[in-house]
């Protein structure tokens, strides 16, 4: 059992404010490893729908080469996709770059390629085709001279970017600039306040118009952990002093904003690489210490187990800066790094665990012990000359179809309904599903069943009978499979069955089935094979 609390009185460090055991770490061991991306460092990593993109960076092993590749993990199905599409000019190879997140696109810019520091600016737009991955590369020009980057960090309000520090090859900088995302204009801004030294490797977030900087180094041999806050609205820097656990002075470590909190882990301290994790509350200007527990409850001090070999939960990474990471879901997820001895090519999430243990919740049980049952039921279903009971308010809470039936007055349906349109083993399942949130779906119904699914209006129902005809497609149903998916706009279906008929089209072709695919498939398929 794990618990969260806040000790007031700690020896080590001053942390006087430390949360505990209210957080897990998860190491994920991706099911398809055929696109594992190699080990490797000063990379980016951005989201997009259930995906996260890794691009770029330094690779930390063998000949220790300059990246421009594109990895992507599916944060739905844990897996690095092969189904990656790539047009327009690929950008040339970097670490020290930055990306972020604009509307339906990705901006990179800046970094070092071994050579020189760069100044470009470069749009990604990825879009999801057919379960495929589509990359757009668009190299934007500026108006007028751009500076040049690496280390820095970027953080994008509105339509514009915000650059802050990092190096020109030359020196440690202090200024901030701003691009103008729609005219390509670069501009530098003139600040008042406290205004931060120069650094790189620093990071940084926004949230609210306020840019919030952390750390970094001033120079080769010092290392910082000062929290800077930007008003954008009005230029002004302002130092923070915040309260509680103040991290070790460091460079290279990962910042997230996740639930108004930014959250903070590893890095490099000038002396050992780190894997602990702060959370800076920025309504109570508070930093928290977070211990995380392993399941056996054995940790030290820093999160660090006693045996990570027993469990691929609650392990922390290992030591790392030069990371990446993104929030998904009330989950962070890291990416690579390096420390002294290794790059790394693993990831890890950091889930937010309850901190009360809750009682089981009887919901489920509670509601399948009145399926089908006379008990209060006031609607029955004349199926098959059988005989099905109901309740009402049970049907109408979870199925917008049944909301409308029963208060739509003109059907003056009363509390008798025949049922003409399935078979009585599907209704059975509908509302199995609506009761309990769970179906058992066997082969012999599920295309009776999605087809109810999708004509009840319940999504969720019709994704388990996607997920279920996914995993069972085959050379002998994969024409059904397609036309199902195409006559009830089931995307996800449509798309794995389209894949698999690609993949074996040459033996489909031969046979007498592929007439029954309609005119449009049949040129979808045309289409995506050029």
């Amino acid at each position: 059992m794990d618990y969260c609390i806040r000790k007031t009185e700690m020896t080590d460090n001053k942390e006087d404010d430390v949360t505990f055991a209210s957080y897990e770490w998860e190491n994920i061991k991706a099911t398809t490893t055929s696109q594992l991306p190699t080990c490797r460092n000063c990379h980016t990593a951005t989201t997009f729908k259930h995906y996260m993109i890794i691009f770029g960076g330094k690779e930390g092993e063998g000949r220790k080469k300059f990246c421009n590749d594109i990895h992507i993990l599916d944060l739905k199905r844990l897996n690095w996709t092969s189904q990656i599409k790539v047009s327009g000019q690929i950008p040339d190879v970097r670490m020290g770059h930055s990306a972020q997140n604009y509307y339906d696109k990705i901006v990179y810019y800046g970094g070092w390629n071994g050579y020189t520091v760069l100044d470009d600016i470069i749009m990604m737009t990825p879009s999801e085709q057919m379960n495929v991955v589509c990359i757009d590369w668009q190299h934007v020009k500026s108006e007028n001279t751009p500076p040049k980057r690496q280390f820095h960090t970027a953080n994008i309000c509105g339509d514009f970017m915000y650059i802050f520090g990092g190096g020109d090859g030359k020196m440690w900088l202090s200024d901030l600039y701003k691009f103008d995302l729609v005219k390509c204009f670069w501009t530098q801004v003139e600040t008042t306040g406290q205004k931060p030294q120069g650094r790189l490797q620093h990071s940084s977030v926004i949230y609210d118009h306020k840019i919030y900087v952390f750390g970094g180094e001033p120079d080769r041999s010092h290392q910082l952990n000062d929290l800077y806050q930007l008003d954008i609205e009005n230029n002004l820097w302002t130092r923070l002093q915040p309260k509680g656990s103040t991290p070790s002075p460091r460079v290279s470590a990962s910042a997230v904003m996740m639930n108004n909190k930014i959250y903070l882990f590893g890095g490099y301290d000038g002396q050992q690489w780190r894997n602990d994790v702060f959370m800076y509350n920025i309504t109570e200007n508070q930093w928290e210490y977070i211990v995380i527990n392993t399941q056996d409850n054995q940790s030290n001090f820093r999160g660090q187990t006693k045996d990570s070999s027993t469990s691929q939960q609650s392990s922390p990474p290992r030591p790392r800066c030069r990371h990446s990471a993104i929030a998904y879901k009330n989950t962070i997820v890291i990416f690579g790094g390096n420390d002294s001895e290794k790059s790394y090519n693993d990831v890890y999430m950091l889930k937010q665990q309850s901190i009360i243990k809750l009682a089981e919740s009887t919901l489920k049980q509670d509601y399948s012990s009145i399926l089908f049952s006379p008990i209060l039921s006031d609607i029955t279903f004349f199926i098959d000359n059988q005989e099905i009971h109901a309740h009402k308010i049970i049907l109408a809470s979870r199925c917008e179809y049944f909301k409308t039936l029963f208060l739509n007055e003109q059907f003056n349906l009363g509390d008798k309904l025949a049922i003409t349109d399935t078979s009585i083993n599907v209704f059975k399942a509908i509302l199995q599903y609506i009761y309990t949130d769970e179906v058992f779906i066997d082969s012999h119904i599920v295309y009776d069943l999605l087809a109810l699914a999708d004509k009840y209006m319940l999504q969720r129902l019709k994704n388990f009978c996607e997920d279920h005809l996914i995993k069972n497609i085959s050379l002998k149903n994969v024409i059904d499979v397609v036309n199902l998916a195409d006559k009830f706009s089931a995307q996800e279906l449509k798309a794995n069955a389209m894949i698999f008929l690609l993949d074996n089209k040459q033996k489909i072709l031969n046979t007498q089935d592929i007439n029954m695919l309609s005119k449009e498939i049949l040129i979808e398929l045309l289409k995506f094979t050029k």
